[in-house]
């Protein structure tokens, strides 16, 4: 088991206390600083480079979120937001956190959420190494699962994220469209919209909405938007499928 480098960023130095004891106790796990400050949390990641953050959100000066915002996405470790409040999970959620642990917490829902941030990494390392895809590692209720390629049905772009719809769910993985495109197999998925892409095998229809909107009709009910410049090619499929 390779060992995961932590970070501490807590104001309360009794919180931080009890961290450091507790991961004592978690196997391939190395504290390698902690700070009450959450400006100095910022120099500090920089310069020491974690493989995870243990943060806290209510801080003063900077909240968690700020301090993530200044450390730049490419380079931001596995983040543990460690927090008493339960108000900021669906924002730590769109950070794409790897868990959101509440206060006071267990030595065994701590021992499960390291667990998340090392998956966490494991996907990022795979998805650096840009091998070819069987699966995405997706955030969804709170929890980091892998989603396997033939139940995805779209995926939907927002930014520096997608969101994966497979059926009834859906997930938010930490990447573009534009970097999924080019990893994902041309056989199986198709760009029908500068922020949509389908399994070419969940098409089942394309039709016009009354406002003059194209989109594509999916095996669960669901639709999915259908651009002008991506017509020809998803026509060129249907009319493939038809024969």
């Amino acid at each position: 088991m390779q060992s995961i480098r932590a970070m501490l960023i807590d104001d309360e130095p009794l919180a931080i206390r009890r961290l450091s004891r507790s991961l004592q106790r978690v196997p391939g796990v190395e504290v390698v600083g902690s700070t009450t400050s959450a400006r100095d949390a910022v120099t500090m990641i920089a310069a020491e480079k974690p493989d995870l953050i243990l943060l806290d959100i209510a801080m003063p000066g900077l909240t968690g979120f700020e301090v993530l915002e200044r450390i730049p996405p490419e380079t931001r470790p596995a983040v543990i937001f460690v927090t008493a409040y339960d108000a900021h999970a669906v924002q730590a959620f769109d950070v794409a956190a790897a868990d959101y642990l509440m206060k006071p917490w267990s030595q065994a829902r701590l021992e499960e959420a390291v667990d998340r941030g090392r998956l966490w990494l494991e996907a990022r390392a795979a998805r650096d190494v840009k091998a070819p895809l069987d699966s995405l590692w997706v955030h969804r209720h709170r929890a980091f699962v892998r989603i396997w390629l033939d139940e995805i049905e779209w995926i939907e772009g927002h930014g520096d994220y997608a969101r994966v719809h497979a059926g009834e769910s859906t997930g938010l993985a930490r990447t573009t469209l534009k970097a999924l495109e080019e990893r994902l197999d041309p056989d199986q998925f198709i760009r029908v919209h500068r922020s949509a892409i389908c399994r070419r095998a969940a098409i089942v229809g394309l039709h016009r909405k009354p406002t003059g909107a194209h989109c594509v009709s999916l095996a669960s009910g669901a639709e999915a938007p259908v651009g002008r410049r991506y017509m020809h090619g998803l026509k060129a499929l249907l009319h493939r499928t038809a024969a």
